[in-house]
């Protein structure tokens, strides 16, 4: 018996050691379903019999001098493969987190049969129906966002017919939610250039009832030309403070040709917000480009599936083998057709003779979800010099100048940074940012100039090492219409990734 729970504890340190005896059916499941088809060698199991073991650790350390905080963060990943079986498991420490909490667990594990056709998992995955309007399940950690599920996941993948079928409960910010969902997602290709399908979802939350999410969707793809289309609706229970029922339609155009590519997008996301609690569930496009640069990312469209629509479009020329030009605009009203957000943005990149490679792009951005209404001019210039083989030096330059806050307000926002480069050992990077958002706010922080040296150095084949010393600015960090806010740093911060 005490053998019994220091398994348990081992298996799931927070101490709920009743989740045991929902893990043995599951693992009795996968022999029983291994050796019924082991006979089956025309049905496209694996026949090799070895073991393949892999892992990773991803380390992350800060110490700021100004709030004596640190920070520490770690994710241990370990996959083993045997044959048709797959294991993952990964276990998480966080003392502390960003927000100040102390937490660790065996935040991920997961067993998995797969063959040509047919794959099933029990544990905890991660998937994403269509474009993600019905459920998307996605790790993000430069976001520190894991809302996988733990349950059960099939799919069947055979000849243009493809169906999942899963259980489970999902992820929340320190615990899992008690709401269990069930969910199907399937298509059929009919032709090689048509494909049909649909989704279905529904789960019981707490004091609120059963929701419930279905949806359309279908693609076709032609010489020249890509088109998508999917439809979903939310299905909400009866309630005098519950929304009426919601819905959600994103369609998209892909047109290339030599040389030359318009992408097309259009989305109308009306009460489609599905969350329990601190878990959000679906994550569709947000249709606001994504930018690499820090200042431009920092200031990225927050996506709202209770009531926004619009578009975007992009294209995308390469006139030369040398030159490379993109052109973008996006657009989002309410309902009522009044302006949330809007951009224009437009980048050149230019190759000259394989000694430097020159960038530039400029963004003009609307918002009016933020504070002040902001408009926002951002140019950029990134240039890369090649020394010699391997040896290169990287300057850039973003300025962010902010217009008409509050109506006649403004300020500014530059970022410089220069990077010496031997690829691809090391590479040292110095960056300065400074504001003048100070003069036109009452009670500013005393800090109006930041600036971090960074030293990143690949350790052998294996270990990749960066440390960073010096003063980096509190600021959003964006990814898909989804942003957390990273802490500023007045310190030092090694991060450690090695894999084995």
């Amino acid at each position: 018996m005490k053998s019994k729970f220091a398994l348990c504890a081992f298996l799931f340190p927070s101490g709920d050691c009743l989740r045991l005896t929902h893990w043995l059916p599951l693992i009795l499941f996968f022999f029983v379903f291994h050796f019924s088809f082991s006979f089956a060698q025309d049905f496209g199991f694996g026949e090799s019999d070895s073991w393949t073991i892999s892992a990773s650790n991803q380390l992350e350390y800060s110490s700021d001098r100004d709030t004596h905080q640190d920070i520490f963060h770690n994710w241990t990943d370990l996959d083993l493969t045997y044959g048709i079986y797959r294991v993952n498991l990964r276990y998480e420490a966080h003392q502390p987190d960003d927000w100040g909490q102390n937490w660790q667990k065996l935040s991920f594990r997961n067993f998995k049969l797969s063959s040509e056709f047919l794959e099933i998992s029990a544990g905890n995955y991660y998937v994403i129906f269509g474009r993600g309007l019905i459920l998307r399940s996605y790790e993000n950690r430069d976001l520190r966002h894991d809302n996988n599920l733990d349950g059960v996941k099939g799919t069947i993948d055979f000849e243009g017919f493809n169906l999942t079928l899963l259980g489970g409960t999902a992820t929340g910010k320190y615990e899992r939610l008690n709401d269990p969902l069930h969910a199907a997602d399937g298509k059929i290709a009919f032709t090689d250039w048509m494909t049909l399908g649909g989704s279905y979802l529904r789960t019981h939350i707490t004091d609120l009832g059963l929701v419930r999410l279905f949806g359309t969707k279908a693609s076709i793809s032609l010489p020249h030309v890509d088109l998508y289309a999917e439809y979903a609706e939310k299905d909400n229970p009866p309630g005098e403070y519950v929304p009426n029922d919601g819905r959600g339609i994103y369609l998209s155009t892909n047109i290339y040709t030599a040389g030359m590519a318009l992408a097309l997008e259009y989305k109308d996301y009306d009460k489609f917000d599905f969350t329990n609690q601190d878990v959000t569930f679906n994550n569709p496009p947000s249709l606001a480009r994504e930018h690499m640069y820090t200042l431009l990312n920092r200031h990225a469209y927050v996506l709202d599936l209770f009531d926004e629509r619009g578009y975007q479009a992009e294209i995308t020329s390469t006139p030369t083998d040398q030159l490379s030009l993109v052109a973008n605009y996006s657009y989002t009203t309410d309902r009522k057709d009044k302006l949330i957000f809007s951009e224009v943005y437009g980048e050149l990149e230019y190759d000259y003779q394989d000694r430097a490679t020159l960038k530039g792009g400029f963004s003009r951005a609307e918002n009016k979800k933020e504070e002040g209404f902001p408009v926002r001019l951002a140019p950029i210039f990134d240039l890369v010099y090649y020394l010699s083989e391997g040896n290169s030096v990287n300057f850039v330059l973003e300025h962010l100048y902010t217009d008409r806050y509050d109506g006649k307000l403004t300020y500014y926002d530059q970022i410089l940074s220069l990077s010496l480069s031997h690829s691809p050992t090391i590479s040292l990077t110095f960056t300065y940012e400074r504001t003048t958002e100070w003069e036109i706010r009452e009670n500013w922080p005393d800090k109006k100039n930041w600036f971090i040296s960074t030293l990143d150095l690949a350790l052998g084949e294996n270990h990749n090492l960066s440390l960073s010393v010096g003063s980096r600015r509190k600021g959003k960090v964006c990814a898909g219409g989804v942003c957390v806010d990273k802490p500023a740093l007045d310190g030092f911060e090694i991060k450690l990734l090695s894999r084995f």
